[in-house]
């Protein structure tokens, strides 16, 4: 379903993604978790050509993205594959509810409006967020605007959702309904690759974790493979540093 290979990418001279590679099958979770700065979203941006790797091959859903020779129908095709969900919800403030969800279904998709408002409101519906279509962004809490973040993103019935960091704006008790949200679109089957600093929701909803630093992924297994079983100095490093935040 996702097969990555040999992805490398730099800004300027600093090299992110230092030919990483990592395959997940179709109905799976895979929780990146790692430091700031190891490469964690750049690895997740690339999957939606978000941010454009320097060399290696992204094959998803049976199309492969050749970073070193692609056109501008490549990138797009790429890109159709997947929905991403952004930390900072990305809404535009100028617009309703409703019209955040359908304006890509409209323009991306070629939809009718009706189908598009049908579909935004069916996946409103199942989020709780229906009461709040004709709402602006400024309206709703953090929580709220991520539902809609994570609407716009399955109206748009992609094969692969792409989540960074979907918790890391929102107060603690936002948190848990998000998460609550998330997990529930995973058990109904949805493949997905999610960047995250909540260690224990990543053991609870994860297929697969990898762990990166410095641009490579250091360790990748199960959850019980990294978390149980794995003595590595540098993941209890991580982990006992993630802890210290979480305490203090």
């Amino acid at each position: 379903m996702i097969s990555v290979e040999n992805l490398n990418h730099y800004y300027n001279q600093h090299h992110v993604l230092k030919d990483v590679s990592y395959e997940q099958d179709k109905g799976s979770v895979t929780a990146i978790i790692g430091p700031s700065g190891s490469g964690k979203t750049t690895l997740l941006r690339t999957l939606n050509a978000l941010t454009l790797p320097k060399s290696g091959q992204i094959t998803i859903n049976h199309f492969t993205f050749d970073a070193a020779r692609h056109t501008k129908r490549d990138i797009k095709e790429l890109r159709s594959n997947s929905a991403m969900i952004f930390q900072n919800y990305n809404l535009f403030k100028n617009k309703t509810i409703l019209e955040n969800i359908t304006e890509g279904l409209i323009y991306g998709q070629k939809k009718s409006k009706s189908q598009a408002q049908e579909i935004a409101q069916h996946y409103l519906k199942k989020v709780d967020m229906i009461d709040h279509k004709d709402k602006y962004p400024s309206q709703l809490s953090g929580g709220q605007s991520q539902r809609v973040g994570i609407v716009r993103a399955l109206a748009l019935n992609p094969h692969v959702l792409l989540l960074d960091e979907p918790t890391s704006a929102l107060d603690p008790e936002s948190i848990g309904s998000i998460l609550q949200v998330i997990k529930q679109i995973a058990e109904e089957g949805m493949t997905m690759v999610l960047v995250t600093h909540e260690i224990e929701f990543a053991k609870a909803i994860a297929d697969q974790i990898l762990f990166m630093d410095k641009g490579e992924i250091l360790l990748r297994g199960t959850p019980q493979e990294i978390f149980e079983t794995t003595n590595s100095p540098r993941l209890n490093r991580f982990l006992n540093n993630v802890n210290a935040e979480v305490d203090h």
